[in-house]
């Protein structure tokens, strides 16, 4: 668990965690908070479970996004930034699963990012995201989801054809539809949010979100007594009292 302070009004508050959980052997979420010249930094990537090497490729996909924003001026186009730091993620899992006597051919991982700056008109972030894991927004008592699953089970819900709780327990709840390592090509969806004071962002893997209540998540997030730190522990210990099924990146 860590922390990154920011300076500039209004302040911003950071903080992290990534567990093994209680049931899998090896922890493939990897998460990261940095300050860097283009802003503050947040990323979850969760490797993908059903490969060797989703450790290798959650962590590579971290550090491949810092390492590019963090090389980058401060008045580097966001969007653009976060879609090169994107394909460079991409290409460096693949070439890493093709390289002669990998173990690893299949790996992949799942990645959100938030890059939040100061601007004079009020801090912005910029949340892109490919495969399930999420980010919200807190604002005024509320949890709004920002990003939208790139899944089998969303795409379902997307035209209707399942309901929330059938996608609960479907069973093509894991199948992604897009995810980094699979294909030369990815596309990262970006939104761009104006923040307010008082408002929290929550960037997670499906270790949260599966398993936890969103009910329960809101409950935390906009609990004023509770800062930035406490909130992600009291997150962990939640997903971990669910069964702790899953890794758990916050």
């Amino acid at each position: 668990m860590s922390k990154v302070h920011l300076t500039g009004q209004p302040a911003i508050a950071f903080a992290e965690a990534c567990d093994r959980g209680l049931v899998r052997e090896e922890n493939q979420d990897s998460v990261l908070c940095a300050a860097i010249p283009l802003g503050a930094l947040l990323v979850v990537a969760d490797g993908i479970g059903a490969y060797m090497g989703g450790a290798v490729a959650s962590k590579m996909v971290v550090e491949s996004i810092h390492s590019h924003l963090a090389a980058l001026p401060a008045d580097y186009a966001p969007d653009l930034a976060i879609e090169e730091a994107s394909a460079l993620a991409n290409s460096n899992v693949i070439a890493a699963a093709k390289a002669p006597g990998s173990p690893y051919q299949h790996m992949g991982s799942t990645v959100v990012m938030a890059l939040v700056q100061q601007d004079p008109a009020g801090p912005k972030a910029w949340v892109g995201h490919i495969g399930d894991s999420r980010a919200y927004l807190v604002r005024g008592g509320q949890l709004h989801r920002i990003t939208n699953d790139h899944s089998a089970v969303q795409a379902l819900l997307n035209r209707n054809l399942i309901t929330p709780e059938q996608a609960l327990n479907h069973p093509d709840a894991s199948v992604l539809t897009r995810s980094l390592g699979h294909g030369s090509q990815v596309e990262v969806d970006i939104e761009m949010v104006a923040l307010q004071p008082g408002d929290s962002l929550l960037l997670c893997s499906d270790g949260l979100w599966g398993y936890v209540p969103e009910q329960e998540i809101h409950r935390v997030v906009t609990d004023g007594t509770l800062d930035a730190e406490a909130a992600v522990q009291a997150l962990l210990d939640l997903a971990l009292a669910a069964g702790g099924q899953d890794n758990i990146g916050i």
